[in-house]
């Protein structure tokens, strides 16, 4: 559906890792959120009051029985565009800003 943003990682009792993946899709005014099962293909529907990383860790246990050393993590793509993109339009809002005062 989209990039993914950020990854819910659980373990089960075997050891076995199962992740469900929170994707952004930028195509959207405003972007839409979706979660995806990385295992099951399981995707819900977000219309629904429930935060978005409750109901990722509610699937991880219930579905997969992974309630164990539970992670999140952001996906190290978007961090690192996010560290580029913030300095630069900081940048640009400066130079415009100087421009705009002359």
């Amino acid at each position: 559906m989209g990039a993914p943003v950020r990854h819910y990682t659980a373990t089960t009792s075997d050891g076995q890792v199962f992740t469900v993946n929170l994707e952004r899709d930028f195509r959207y005014d405003p972007y839409r959120d979706f979660l995806v099962c990385t295992h099951c293909d399981w995707s819900p529907s977000l219309l629904t009051l429930k935060r978005i990383d409750d109901m990722a860790w509610e699937h991880l246990a219930s579905a997969h029985g992974a309630n164990r050393a539970a992670s999140q993590q952001e996906d190290e793509s978007f961090r690192k565009a996010r560290l580029i993109v913030l300095p630069l339009v900081a940048v640009l809002l400066i130079v415009l800003l100087v421009i705009a005062a002359n």
